[in-house]
């Protein structure tokens, strides 16, 4: 009866405490927002060029895993190697149509410089990713259209979004992982994420507003960490909290009749212990150069087989006409009138049993000034 009563002091109910939201589970949902964009749907599959003819060539044994519940794990290599093949299938359209070259390798062979390269990504940007344009192509008539086309623009926008917020993450860049998440919240407003939405939106606008310029310093340099000093090694908090879960739990939590919670409380103060002891066993038999962390695959391979089928059926050279079975919603504009019909109160948008949403909609405007 006393864990069930509300404590008597807001020190008690630790009201003093500013609770900061962990940026790798909000990686996690970015991830789990795109499966449900598209490979949850049946009929989001059915296209030749849709993100499951990459998943039925990178991972041909786990179709099924991906159409059911994938994981974290999965969805982050299927967004980073498919992203890559379909990006250089941009790269090989745009080098055919606007630059004269047969394939991608002619185009090496005439080595462009940097100046080049980064004038044709800045066009690949514009015509192959999804922009207020999309709009435009979608008011056509339907024999003018090409939904394939119009799902792969949408699909490299969200793609980019995903792998710009990981890269950002892993940089330590907060500037730039806080506009990435500008960006993110409308998508998981619209992908029924509401919880995620709402608490990013708050968190965001009291860091930037409501707190005193030492609480925000402290709060946006201490949201990531780099456990081993080196670049490109920056983790989030609850990333580190999951891996000591990991060694808790998992690798000293015992086994069978031994793995219980008393075991499990015993064993958590030593776990640092045990890695220091194998640490020292590993550099006295000069095992220090072993590692438990493999290579990456090399996909060289299966990258050029899945080049091959989109030269076949390319998702970037426009088919006037061409149907699809499902239609990929913009869900950053589906987010944003979302947030607004729940400013003008119009409707009631609940946040997956959390209430109702508070200051979305004009906050969010605010936090895009602040970061511009």
């Amino acid at each position: 009866q006393l864990r069930r009563s509300i404590e008597s002091t807001s020190w008690n109910r630790l009201q003093h405490i500013i609770f900061i939201p962990g940026l790798f589970h909000l990686k996690m949902a970015c991830a789990d927002a795109l499966w449900r964009c598209f490979i949850f749907p049946s009929t989001v599959r059915e296209d030749e060029t849709s993100l499951m003819r990459d998943v039925a060539q990178l991972r041909p044994r786990e179709t099924g895993i991906y159409t059911t519940k994938p994981g974290f794990r999965r969805m982050h290599q299927l967004v980073s190697h498919a992203g890559i093949c379909r990006r250089l299938d941009c790269w090989r359209v745009h080098a055919c149509k606007q630059k004269g070259f047969s394939s991608l390798e002619e185009f090496a062979h005439s080595k462009p410089t940097l100046d080049d390269l980064k004038a044709m990504a800045e066009e690949i940007a514009c015509m192959y990713v999804a922009t207020s344009q999309l709009r435009r192509m979608r008011r056509r008539q339907g024999a003018e259209r090409d939904l394939q086309f119009e799902n792969a623009l949408l699909l490299n926008k969200y793609f980019l979004l995903y792998e710009e917020l990981s890269y950002a993450m892993n940089g330590g860049d907060i500037g730039c992982v806080e506009a990435t998440i500008v960006s993110w919240i409308p998508i998981l407003k619209a992908i029924g994420k509401h919880k995620y939405a709402t608490h990013m939106t708050n968190f965001l606008y009291n860091v930037h507003f409501v707190y005193p310029p030492g609480l925000r310093h402290a709060i946006r340099y201490h949201i990531l960490i780099n456990p081993t000093g080196r670049p490109m090694k920056w983790r989030a908090v609850d990333w580190c909290v999951e891996l000591n879960n990991l060694f808790t739990k998992v690798k000293n939590g015992g086994k069978n009749s031994n793995r219980s919670v008393e075991r499990i409380i015993l064993e958590s103060p030593l776990v640092q212990v045990y890695r220091n002891l194998q640490g020292l066993v590993q550099r006295d038999f000069s095992h220090a150069h072993l590692t438990t962390s493999h290579a990456p695959p090399d996909m060289a391979q299966t990258f050029r087989k899945i080049q091959e089928r989109l030269e076949l059926n390319s998702p970037h050279v426009i088919s006037p006409g061409r149907k699809s079975r499902h239609q990929v919603e913009d869900l950053q504009d589906k987010g944003r009138e979302m947030m607004e019909k729940a400013v003008r109160g119009e409707v009631l948008m609940e946040s997956e049993g959390d209430g109702i949403e508070g200051l979305e909609g004009g906050g969010l405007d605010d936090i895009i000034a602040e970061l511009q």
